[in-house]
C-alpha cells in the first residue's frame, strides 16, 4: 500500500510538472514575434512583458510602468539586458583565465559565466544561496587580496550600502591593474541627493524604497573616480541593439539608462 502511494503520488507531481511546462509554453505564444531581442535567453519576441508600479522620490508619488519590460522567458529585466549586451559587445569572444568577482548575482549572469570555459568565476553575497554556488561575500571588507580579479560586477549593490566610498574603495583595492569594474546603480538626474538622518520610512518616502541609502546621481563618477578608478560612463544610447525599446521613456527606463566602467 505505501509503495502504491508513492506511486501514485509521483504521478501526480510528474503530471504537475508537464501542466506546469505545457502552461508556460501557451503564455509564451503571447510573445510570438521578433521586434526584440533577449541576449540573456537568446529568444526573440513580439513584445515583452510589462512592469512597474507607483512609488515615491522625493516625496512625490511617480508611476514606474513601463511596457516591453521583461523578458516573458527569463525574466530579465531592461538592465540586465543592456548590461550584458555591454559586456557581450565589449569582449566579443571571452578571453581564457579571466577572474570575475560578481555581487549579488542575477540568475542568468550566473548560468551565463558558469558555462564560460577557463574562466574563475566567484558569485558572492552578503546574505548567499548555497543551492547557487554562492560565497558570503561583506561588500565593506572582501576577503581575497588585492589585485585579485580582471572583471568585477556589481549591480544596483551600491545604493544599499550606507558607507558606498568605503565599497567603491574595496572594489578597487580587489581589482588587477588593467582589470574593470561594471558598476550601475539606479541614477536619477546630475546630482545624487543623501540625507543620513533618515529611518527606513522616510527613506521608502524619499528614496522609493526603504533599503536604499540615497538617490544616486551622474556625480557617482567623482565618487568613483576619487578611490582611484578611471572611469566610463556608458548609456542604453550607446548600445545598440533590440533588446529594449530605445524610443520608448518611462521613469524605470530612465533610472537603468547607465553604467559605469572602470578601469584601474
Amino acid at each position: 500500500m505505501l509503495q502504491l502511494r508513492r506511486t501514485l503520488s509521483a504521478i501526480r507531481a510528474n503530471a504537475r510538472q508537464r501542466y506546469t511546462r505545457f502552461r508556460d509554453r501557451l503564455q509564451l505564444l503571447k510573445y510570438l514575434g521578433t521586434r526584440f531581442y533577449c541576449p540573456m535567453c537568446d529568444r526573440r519576441f513580439g513584445r515583452l512583458k510589462s512592469s512597474g508600479e507607483a512609488y515615491y522620490l522625493r516625496g512625490v508619488l511617480v508611476d514606474h510602468a513601463t511596457a516591453n519590460s521583461v523578458c516573458p522567458q527569463c525574466g530579465s529585466g531592461i538592465r540586465h539586458r543592456f548590461i550584458f549586451a555591454f559586456l557581450q559587445q565589449t569582449y566579443g569572444a571571452w578571453p581564457a583565465d579571466l577572474s570575475i568577482l560578481h555581487f549579488a548575482p542575477e540568475p542568468g549572469f550566473v548560468e551565463f559565466f558558469q558555462r564560460l570555459r577557463n574562466v574563475r568565476y566567484i558569485g558572492c553575497d552578503l546574505q548567499p544561496c548555497p543551492e547557487r554556488g554562492l560565497q558570503q561575500v561583506d561588500i565593506l571588507d572582501i576577503p581575497y587580496p588585492e589585485n585579485s580579479f580582471d572583471l568585477i560586477v556589481c549591480i544596483h549593490v551600491l545604493e544599499h550600502i550606507r558607507d558606498d566610498l568605503r565599497a567603491i574603495r574595496e572594489l578597487h583595492r580587489c581589482l588587477k591593474p588593467g582589470g574593470k569594474a561594471l558598476i550601475a546603480v539606479p541614477i536619477y538626474g546630475k546630482t545624487t541627493f543623501d540625507d543620513p538622518a533618515l529611518d527606513f520610512e522616510q527613506r521608502r518616502l524619499m528614496y522609493g524604497i526603504g533599503d536604499h541609502m540615497r538617490l544616486n546621481g551622474l556625480d557617482l563618477q567623482a565618487k568613483l573616480t576619487s578611490a582611484g578608478f578611471r572611469v566610463q560612463l556608458f548609456s542604453t544610447d550607446d548600445v545598440p541593439g533590440d533588446y529594449m525599446d530605445h524610443a520608448a521613456s518611462s521613469p524605470h527606463i530612465d533610472s537603468d539608462k547607465y553604467l559605469f566602467w572602470c578601469g584601474k
